[in-house]
């Protein structure tokens, strides 16, 4: 028994399991949010900064608002540190002083001075303009009924706002839009 404990300590040592963060749909994400923003960074503490809000993609709160600092971690990190004057769109779920992020880096993008949209997990998303429109369309036609993170057997899917011939029409006319169709493919739509 000595010996099988120190070969599995061993082998441990040597071979590294293969971590992986837990991606959620932006559908998910932009259903659940309280507020998704557009913004910049007015200052930045310990474990919260405050976020001057230049527009509301869903929801509705201060022009200022404070945002809590997700902790990375090997598989969910910033593209770039959090600093004064950073533009940011945010997906948030909001308590009475302060937003929490949604999905760690999933839900915290980078608009660059080019108007690219970046974020640790994905590189190939539009330009923000066409992000927000996407993001607009997809609040008219779905919504996701379940929680963030449902149990096994806990019932989840979207429920379609209105009819499926619309949809289409609004993925044709939104890459962002139609990304999200893609990406909720593989649930229950209803």
């Amino acid at each position: 028994m000595k010996h099988f404990c120190y070969i599995t300590i061993l082998l441990s040592l040597f071979f590294q399991s293969d971590i992986r963060k837990r991606t959620l749909p932006y559908g998910i994400i932009i259903s659940k949010a309280d507020l998704i923003v557009e913004g910049t960074v007015i200052s930045k503490g310990k474990d919260k900064y405050q976020f001057n809000v230049t527009e509301f993609v869903k929801g509705n709160a201060l022009k200022t608002i404070n945002v809590k600092i997700w902790e990375e971690w090997t598989c969910d990190k910033r593209i770039e540190d959090i600093e004064k004057n950073q533009r940011l769109l945010l997906f948030l779920r909001s308590d009475k002083e302060n937003h929490s992020i949604i999905n760690g880096s999933t839900g915290e993008l980078f608009i660059l001075e080019d108007e690219t949209v970046e974020t640790f997990m994905r590189d190939d998303f539009p330009k923000i303009e066409e992000l927000k429109e996407g993001i607009q369309l997809f609040l008219k036609a779905f919504e996701y009924k379940g929680d963030l993170y449902p149990d096994l057997g806990e019932e989840y899917y979207f429920k379609r706002l209105i009819p499926q011939s619309k949809i289409h029409v609004m993925a044709e006319k939104n890459e962002f839009m139609k990304f999200l169709l893609a990406e909720i493919n593989n649930y229950k739509i209803k």
